[in-house]
């Protein structure tokens, strides 16, 4: 392997000098310049170190306060969402001819993180050794997530880069001298380091949630392993291993297969003057009810990024909407859920003495709110599902036949694709109206239409917060409080699935595959390939996968028509509009050519790399 280097990192040192408190610094003997040398006292600013690295990594789970950042920017611009549709804009990810570039915001923003996350793994393994530790078992512990969230940032480098510099040890002294490790080298260390955290790291981590346990460290490791098996050219070895430690996470991490926690049959009380039992609800609405997500008799949460449990605690630590505050995590509806708002009745609906739109009036039945909680809160559409995501992917023809029937896609429990009418002046009061009943004329407003998820969107009051102020010009339900899954075990049956296809055993990977859809009610495939399992992926984990890190792991083939067809804006000659999103304007600037199959390397930092020439540009972005 080549030579390993090592970067500055200032933001760690900052890190590591606020973990010493006022009364324990000024308990101890002043020193004449407090370094990273000489601040660490306890194990404790280890473990603070660590926890900062975590904290770095939930900032890919969590929109900010305008409901746009890093979350959107795992899948925009893949089939399954986009950003926002604005007419006469060219800036959406699936337009790669004017959104994608060398400095483009994207590529560098995850570069950034990752590598901060890595360095402060790199400063909490650096002083494991130089503080006392309450027992040894603290210590491997420790040790283990740092390794876990350092080979998890090398496998997220490699996937969406390939091959990057190795920064495996902390230092002071700037490098303009970084030389590209190769893909497969990337993937080897990840490897490394993901399979020391397997070894070490316990089964059990329900009572400190938001840190990584075994499970997820050996659902990582499989994924590895096939990002490695795939670009060693289908070393099938790669793939019976990624398949052995995947059947072995899915063995500790059962799925939730019948209804659970707080808003099952049969429970008493009540959230915001709604009964706590939810009789229409299923497994998965429980599984994404907040105080479901964080119970221990939730074992198919095997790692989670935690969210403030409410507005209370946020603004307890200073966060506001405006600017959101690391003790006050929050989700908002401005990204997930459509601009209801905005819509204009089609010209066969429009009624006089009614407004103008289905929803530019509320009854006082419905407390005038502009956007109430049955509606999904209100709405930017800052993340939009592309035709295919919100529909396509569940007809018979593409679910096999479960339309209807399978739990991830039921009308007003799990997904809702139309919305009630709250004008009192019009016919169609309190009737459900959507997609056929607007018009679609004006391409920015008819491209933002789509259904809600549950798993993102609350469908009632129940899950919002009352106590939240709201603001006159946005209306009132725009934040809610759940933590997000990181790691579930659905996803680890998809892993297991693309081992065993490309291992040569389909028979095992449709075996796979059917049980994902068993616990969601969908009928059996007789066999599955490649297609059917991103198809599964995007059924189960829409808005939850780091879909580009799927996609570039994989084989440009496997996933570049996936984007052709079925990306919300991209273009091919010859190819009808309407068949990929009905009624809406294509990018006459956009070819539909994807030159890419990885990422670019950021063109900041090949500037700064002035003494080497080993940090080059991938392949399509010179």
């Amino acid at each position: 392997m080549k030579a390993y280097k090592y970067i500055f990192a200032f933001m760690a040192c900052v890190a590591a000098v606020s973990c010493v408190s006022d009364e324990e610094f000024l308990a101890e003997k002043p020193k004449a310049q407090l370094t990273i040398a000489n601040a660490y006292d306890s194990s404790d600013q280890v473990l603070n170190t660590l926890l900062t690295g975590y904290y770095e990594f939930e900032e890919l789970y969590f929109p900010g306060s305008m409901g746009q950042g890093l979350a959107y920017n795992t899948h925009t611009g893949t089939d399954m969402t986009d950003n926002k549709y604005q007419l006469g804009a060219n800036q959406h990810m699936s337009n790669f001819t004017a959104a994608w570039s060398t400095t483009s915001s994207l590529p560098k923003g995850l570069w950034d993180k990752f590598y901060k996350v890595i360095s402060y793994a790199n400063l909490a393994i650096s002083k494991l050794d130089e503080v006392s530790w309450s027992s040894d078992t603290d210590k491997k512990r420790v040790e283990g997530e740092a390794r876990f969230l350092r080979g998890l940032s090398y496998l997220r480098l490699a996937e969406l880069f390939g091959g990057v510099p190795m920064v495996v040890e902390y230092t002071e002294t700037p490098n303009y001298a970084y030389d590209r490790a190769s893909r497969t080298e990337t993937y080897n260390f990840a490897i490394e380091d993901l399979k020391a955290a397997f070894d070490i790291l316990p089964w059990n981590v329900s009572a400190e949630y938001g840190r990584a346990g075994k499970g997820a460290a050996g659902m990582y490791l499989a994924e590895a392993l096939l990002a490695r098996g795939v670009e060693e050219g289908d070393k099938k070895a790669d793939f019976d291993q990624a398949a052995s430690f995947a059947q072995e996470v899915i063995d500790h991490h059962p799925m939730m297969t019948q209804r659970f926690g707080v808003r099952n049959i049969g429970a008493t009380g009540s959230n915001h003057g709604i009964p706590n039992e939810d009789p229409d609800g299923n497994v998965l609405t429980d599984l994404f009810v907040a105080q479901n997500i964080i119970s221990a008799q939730n074992t198919e949460a095997i790692w989670i990024m935690v969210s403030a449990p409410d507005y209370n605690t946020f603004t307890a630590n200073g966060g506001s909407f405006f600017s959101p505050n690391p003790g006050g995590r929050r989700c908002n509806t401005l990204g997930f859920t459509p601009a209801l708002q905005d819509y204009l009745w089609a010209d066969e609906y429009k009624e006089p003495g009614a407004a103008s739109g289905p929803w530019k009036a509320f009854s006082a039945k419905y407390g005038g709110e502009m956007s109430p909680p049955s509606h999904g809160g209100t709405g930017w559409a800052q993340s939009t599902p592309t035709w295919y995501a919100s529909y396509t992917m569940w007809d018979n023809e593409h679910n096999n036949g479960s339309l209807g029937q399978d739990l991830r896609y039921i009308e007003d429990v799990t997904v809702k694709t139309e919305f009630m009418c709250c004008d009192d002046k019009h016919s169609l009061y309190e009737q459900k109206v959507g997609w056929n009943h607007i018009d679609r004329s004006t391409p920015d407003l008819s491209g933002i239409f789509f259904p809600i998820w549950y798993k993102e969107t609350p469908f009632d009051a129940w899950d919002y917060d009352p106590n939240d102020p709201g603001f006159s010009w946005f209306g009132k339900y725009i934040n809610f409080y759940r933590s997000k899954y990181a790691a579930r075990t659905p996803e680890v049956y998809f892993l297991l699935a693309e081992a065993k296809l490309r291992g040569g055993d389909v028979t095992g990977a449709t075996a796979a595959i059917n049980a994902v859809r068993a616990r969601a009610n969908a009928k059996p495939f007789s066999t599955v390939d490649i297609d059917i399992i991103l198809d599964e992926r995007g059924r189960e984990l829409l808005y939850e996968e780091f879909r580009w890190a799927t996609f570039l792991r994989m084989k440009p083939n496997e996933w570049k028509k996936r984007i052709y067809d079925h990306g919300m804006y991209s273009a091919r000659t010859g190819t009808d509009p309407a068949t990929l999103y009905p009624n809406t304007r294509r990018w006459a600037e956009d070819t539909g050519e994807i030159k890419f199959n990885l990422w670019p390397i950021p063109q900041t930092y090949i500037d700064l790399n002035t003494g080497s020439d080993g940090l080059y540009q991938n392949d399509g972005w010179k």
